[in-house]
């Protein structure tokens, strides 16, 4: 079994390959074909379970390689992997191999699903941080008859230090704009069974009580970077409400964690990070709430007032994804996640290292204590404290989200489940109450005449109605029981 840590990025335009080898001083290299086949269970339990099983043929020449994240200690971008040479294109189960254990007798289930035909160019570069083997792939993915090309780089260490690796990456940003990429391979070609919506949903996030602290919170991180990284991809090329909404939660959600986790992970770098993602959320706002306003308006001149500003507003946001801040930014997280100062502080060691249970039961607790203690604030006549609620309940959500797996049997199951849409009922209702309050200042920046926009405004016995409902999503969070401890 060997360990390579690997960072994948997504070029922004493709075409651009050939300046960027001219620009890094790389010759020219003959790209070697690769066709490989990934095989799965009819029900996905491989993927179900985090692995890849493929076999890859590069001439008369044949590897049968198993992947899987490389677990606790290790990272997101470290990778655990089997490898060894077969005859043919049919997978051989050693008894040490993962796959034989995870599916005892079905591996006679297994059954080739995905094919990825690759043109592989591949280079090694010694930095003097480290050396590492660049790899350009280019080639389509397919399930079925259908298919989806990729160009991506893939750095993997070879010698050296982890910075090495970002390092080169931030260089190739600069020269050809690159993002992180988050799809394996094998995932592009899962994604082109599944009935894909106009965006993507966050993901449960996969604890386990062989992880620690620090464990937990990088995987937590990284599953927020994907699900932003995927709904951005959708929106640098089309003006998507489903997927800029999307986009904003993964970058609030991002946000939440890094305060969640800041007693273990607070460095010279945390600030700054997280003051760049309050620029990329601030950035999506204006479009966000034109396309809340856009449904509730019925003149048809202020509609196409609305829809005009949307463009402009949409324009806005994927300037500000496009801009080399933002790149940079999520290649900076990775690093920061990975190998940043808070890793190697002495003095949060013992934090790092808790269980993430342990961890989880203070984090809801304190939270949980804060929100309920500004119960009052709910019908009370300071708007601007009970916005501050509302943003107190949303971060708890999202807490308990983060560990639900960990909460996730029997009673404790039942107890969060209902526990969340208390929650869910507070912040719909407190919501509501924000947007009264700030609706009459967005028509007015928007240029909308109070004509144009009748019915708009809620009276004061809908505004109590609302008050209720929130008052009493609070009193059912008040008396739920504390599942986390």
């Amino acid at each position: 079994m060997n360990i390579e840590f690997e960072l994948k990025l997504d070029l922004d335009v493709p075409e651009d390959v050939s300046a960027l080898l001219r620009a890094l001083e790389l010759d020219p290299s003959e790209p070697t074909q690769m066709h490989a086949i990934y095989f799965d269970t009819p029900d996905m339990r491989l993927a179900r379970h985090g692995y890849a099983l493929r076999i890859r043929q590069e001439g008369e020449r044949r590897i049968q390689t198993v992947k899987k994240s490389a677990g606790p200690g290790l990272g997101p971008f470290a990778r655990r992997e089997w490898e060894h040479p077969v005859a043919s294109n049919v997978p051989r189960l050693h008894a040490d191999n993962p796959i034989s254990e995870l599916l005892g007798a079905r591996t006679a289930d297994l059954e080739p699903r995905f094919e990825v035909q690759t043109n592989r160019s591949v280079w090694e570069i010694d930095t003097g941080e480290g050396v590492i083997e660049m790899a350009l792939d280019r080639g389509e993915a397919r399930a079925g008859d259908k298919a989806a090309p990729f160009t991506e780089i893939e750095l993997e260490l070879k010698a050296g230090d982890e910075e090495a690796v970002f390092a080169m990456a931030r260089r190739i940003n600069r020269l050809t704009p690159v993002r992180l990429g988050m799809l394996t391979k094998v995932e592009q070609a899962q994604r082109l069974l599944k009935h894909r919506g106009r965006s993507d949903k966050s993901d449960p996030v996969p604890l386990t009580s062989e992880m620690t602290a620090a464990d937990a919170f990088r995987v937590i991180a990284h599953a927020c970077i994907r699900h932003y990284r995927l709904n951005e991809t959708r929106l640098l090329h089309e003006d998507n409400a489903a997927a800029l909404h999307q986009a904003r939660v993964a970058l609030r959600r991002l946000r939440s964690a890094l305060a969640v986790f800041r007693p273990m992970a607070k460095d010279r770098r945390a600030k700054q990070l997280n003051a760049d993602l309050r620029w990329l959320t601030r950035q999506l706002g204006q479009a966000r709430n034109i396309d809340v306003l856009i449904p509730r308006i019925r003149n048809i001149y202020a509609q196409a007032q609305l829809k005009a500003a949307r463009s402009s507003a949409y324009a806005e946001a994927r300037r500000a994804m496009a801009s080399s801040l933002t790149r940079e930014m999520m290649i900076d997280l990775a690093e920061w996640l990975s190998i940043g100062e808070w890793t190697r502080h002495k003095r949060t060691r013992q934090l790092r290292d808790e269980a993430p249970r342990d961890y989880a039961a203070r984090a809801i607790g304190r939270l949980h204590g804060r929100l309920v203690g500004e119960a009052t604030a709910i019908t009370g006549s300071d708007d601007h404290e009970r916005h501050e609620t509302r943003k107190r309940a949303k971060k708890l959500r999202y807490t308990v989200e983060f560990f639900a797996s960990l909460h996730d049997r029997g009673k404790e199951r039942k107890a969060r489940i209902r526990y969340l849409a208390a929650i869910e009922e507070l912040q719909d209702a407190l919501g509501i109450l924000n947007d009264m309050v700030v609706m009459p200042d967005m028509l007015k920046q928007l240029g909308l005449k109070p004509e144009q926009t009748e019915n708009m405004t809620e009276d004061a016995g809908t505004r109590d109605l609302h008050m209720l409902h929130a008052s009493d999503a609070m009193a059912s969070l008040c008396v739920a029981k504390h599942f986390w401890e």
